[in-house]
């Protein structure tokens, strides 16, 4: 990636009276209640990138205050003398860290056929919860026609193979109005005609832009979804109605609108309304693949690429929401600057822990206000950063209840992500209050039996139950015990065990790999939490005559900011 998304400035749009925010090239996750904004920030970005496209000056229409279409705030134009509505973007060069910056108002269209505008906003995408709403709100009578959803959600950023822009193809017919200034005669009939080209012209491109987006959603689904699945899955996206136009006069004329289906096969069996056999967990998984399919397939050469996503998983639940974070934050999307809105402080919380909460390419916030007030962006201090704080100013109670909050929340992540490692989802009930005592004794208790499966993996591997009985007994290896015609393989495994029993503490030790290293390092914190939580963990205690002395806190501190990087590290070795 050339170029990054330095500073946003807004002034007087949708929600925002006056907004800036210095992103200095980082990635953003927002946290905000309903009605604070985020929607806002999300199509003041979309608006400005649509912007390069767009006629000269029709931009001008959602700046104009006397126009129907405005999109301007409606405290700021109340007042007696309103801001000018605007909205910024500042691109820096990361090679020459020299900054551009682009304005669109009401009196400026400086986006207009801008080369850095127009790349970015084709290979940029923006995904919103509507599109898995949409993906799931069909009746079981109806057909699952996708075109709708395709039309707002995902035509915008396609380009075809032959390089056109299929959105500015489908804005010259969608009124389905082909002579819109009544011509008549020979003029009439060109209308008539160029509309019907440029509904051929669509209808050619449009069936290979699905079909590419089927494909790629079939090996999104299968590389990050399928492994669950019980039955095999093969999903299918085609456009069923080609776009057409006939006849040649208002008479005769009839336009038709694309279609494009949705189904699936189960085991092979055709299911063309998979609304009603499959669970709104199920169908979420085949919306997104569809939906990242279709930025994957779309992916196009750019100086600036943004991801923006507004509430996209809000219908799924935190196991599934954590494994498209895990997507996001892969290589798949390497080269996008990502814009994550959330309305959920919990998926905020967990999608900050699994990042890093100091990671210096990323900008957490928290966004606050309303359209009156003008949203406003601030910082969000983690438990540990509260309980450091605490500790400065010497409120030693209140620094003890935040780091038992860190701990519970930190316990808490790590239970939810090992429920999905392969054969521990059944160990813990996740759906009932558990005490902290309860949690770390659960932690624990996974780490001791990933311990005693490693070992039992690695005598498996190297005798058979006979010979491990042979092995663990105080007798002498007994030769005639071994019933075997073949008296180079006898005498081959009596080698083998009598070497064995001498070195059985050699192969403890090459149990101790690097993963069970973790694991104990993990255990070892859960054991120094355990011994300071009564003491400064429980807010019950901070009653109590007996004071907490800063040296007391100041070491727990010590402790605690270890304990997450402990059990992520474990975690993957789980």
């Amino acid at each position: 990636m050339k170029s990054r998304l330095q500073r946003i400035e807004i002034r007087n749009f949708k929600a925002f009276r006056e907004f800036t925010l210095d992103l200095e090239g980082r990635h953003l996750l927002v946290y905000g209640a309903n009605g604070s904004g985020k929607s806002s920030l999300y199509w003041a970005l979309y608006t400005f990138l649509q912007s390069a496209r767009k006629p000269k000056n029709s931009i001008a229409k959602y700046f104009d205050p006397a126009g129907t279409e405005h999109l301007l705030n409606i405290h700021e134009q109340a007042e007696p003398a309103p801001k000018a509505g605007q909205i910024a973007l500042t691109l820096r060069d990361v090679a020459t860290k020299n900054d551009t910056t682009y304005h669109i108002s009401q009196a400026d269209h400086g986006t207009h056929q801008q080369p850095a505008i127009l790349k970015g906003d084709l290979a940029s995408d923006f995904i919103t919860y509507r599109f898995f709403f949409g993906f799931s709100h069909f009746r079981n009578s109806e057909k699952f026609n996708l075109w709708p959803l395709f039309e707002k959600e995902i035509l915008p950023f396609c380009v075809s193979t032959g390089g056109q822009v299929p959105l500015d193809m489908w804005q010259k017919i969608k009124d389905g109005e082909p002579n819109p200034k009544r011509h008549s005669s020979y003029a009439g009939q060109d209308a008539y005609s160029n509309f019907t080209k440029n509904t051929e012209a669509f209808a050619a491109v449009l069936p290979g832009i699905v079909d590419a987006i089927s494909v790629e959603a079939q090996k999104f689904y299968d590389a990050h979804f399928a492994v669950d699945d019980v039955a095999e899955i093969k999903l299918k996206v085609g456009v069923t109605t080609k776009p057409a136009a006939t006849g040649t006069n208002k008479q005769e004329f009839k336009f038709t609108i694309p279609e494009i289906e949705f189904g699936i096969q189960k085991d092979g069996e055709t299911i063309t309304r998979p609304q009603s056999h499959l669970n709104e967990a199920k169908m979420t998984q085949l919306a997104l693949s569809v939906r990242f399919a279709a930025s994957l397939v779309n992916l196009h050469e750019s100086d600036l690429k943004l991801l923006v996503l507004d509430d996209l998983l809000v219908s799924l639940d935190m196991s599934n929401r954590m494994k498209v974070v895990e997507i996001l934050l892969s290589e798949t999307f390497a080269n996008y600057q990502k814009i994550i809105l959330t309305h959920e402080l919990g998926f905020f919380q967990e999608t900050k822990r699994y990042i890093g909460h100091n990671h210096a390419d990323w900008l957490y916030r928290k966004i606050t206000g309303d359209a009156k007030t003008s949203p406003r962006f601030e910082n969000i201090k983690s438990d540990l950063e509260m309980a450091q704080e605490y500790l400065a100013n010497d409120q030693l109670a209140e620094c003890g209840n935040r780091l038992r909050k860190c701990v519970e929340a930190n316990l808490e992540a790590f239970l939810n992500a090992a429920k999905e490692k392969r054969g521990l989802d059944g160990l813990f009930d996740g759906g009932k209050f558990s005490s902290l005592a309860q949690k770390i004794s659960e932690a624990k208790h996974l780490f001791v039996l990933s311990s005693q499966k490693q070992f039992a993996e690695l005598l498996q591997t190297q005798f058979t139950p006979a010979e491990l009985a042979a092995l663990c007994s105080p007798d002498e290896i007994d030769p005639a015990k071994f019933a075997i015609a073949n008296k180079k393989e006898k005498g081959r495994i009596i080698g083998k065990l009598i070497g064995a029993k001498a070195n059985l503490q050699q192969s403890i030790i090459d149990l101790l790999t690097d993963a069970s290293r973790k694991q104990l390092n993990a255990m070892n914190i859960l054991d120094e939490i355990s011994k300071i939580k009564d003491r400064i963990l429980n807010p019950a205690s901070h009653a109590g005559v007996a004071p907490i002395y800063s040296k007391e806190a100041e070491d727990a501190v010590k402790v605690i900011q270890s304990l997450e990087p402990a059990l992520t590290a474990a975690l993957a070795a789980l």
